[in-house]
């Protein structure tokens, strides 16, 4: 592993707002070919244990679908692995994924983003952050840990386990969520609204 790089391995997840297609980079330890169950492959979690990246990875975006309305999915998802911090960065599998957002908030969402902090076991930062997703609450008040509730304790699940392979890009486990912040982003609003 290559601290600050997408090296070993990153997965590129495709989604869809009813604004615009975006999409995020997830960090990853180490990917094999080797299906499990799915079609993508497989990684050694930070248990030493095989996990499937499929599962893994829908386990994920699913975990996420409270947070995003049902005009909003996540199309696909693609393998990429780097064999150095300054090689190419190699797609390798993909597959679809047609996971359908749940949130029921009646926030506005178009050119927001709502940015999942985590803090690894090496004390970096990792990171997933959603576009075109409603605000919280209050959009300029962050979500702390005294107030996390089922939904977020998933995505933590899904995204911090030791069963599981993702990594912050300083090559250690996502270990802990300090907040979910929310903002506007700038370039979607230009895009937007001109």
């Amino acid at each position: 592993m290559a601290p600050n790089s997408l090296s070993p391995a990153s997965v590129v997840i495709d989604y869809h707002s009813a604004y615009g297609q975006h999409r995020m980079t997830l960090p990853t330890k180490e990917w094999f070919p080797t299906d499990i169950t799915g079609t993508l492959g497989s990684y050694e979690n930070w248990a030493t244990i095989p996990v499937d990246a499929e599962t893994m990875i829908r386990a994920l975006c699913t975990s996420l679908t409270p947070f995003v309305p049902a005009t909003w999915e996540f199309d696909s998802a693609t393998i990429y692995t780097q064999a150095s911090p300054t090689a190419p960065n190699i797609p390798r599998r993909s597959a679809p994924l047609g996971i359908v957002g749940t949130g029921s908030s009646s926030n506005p969402s178009a050119a927001f983003s709502a940015t999942f902090n985590f803090v690894t076991t090496g004390f970096g930062k990792a990171k997933i952050v959603l576009l075109d997703s409603p605000f919280g609450t209050s959009w300029l008040a962050p979500l702390l840990p005294a107030d996390f509730d089922a939904n977020v304790d998933a995505v933590i699940t899904a995204f911090c386990l030791p069963t599981n392979a993702w990594s912050g890009r300083d090559d250690n486990k996502p270990n802990e969520l300090r907040k979910v912040t929310y903002d506007v982003n700038d370039k979607l609003q230009k895009m937007y609204f001109g």
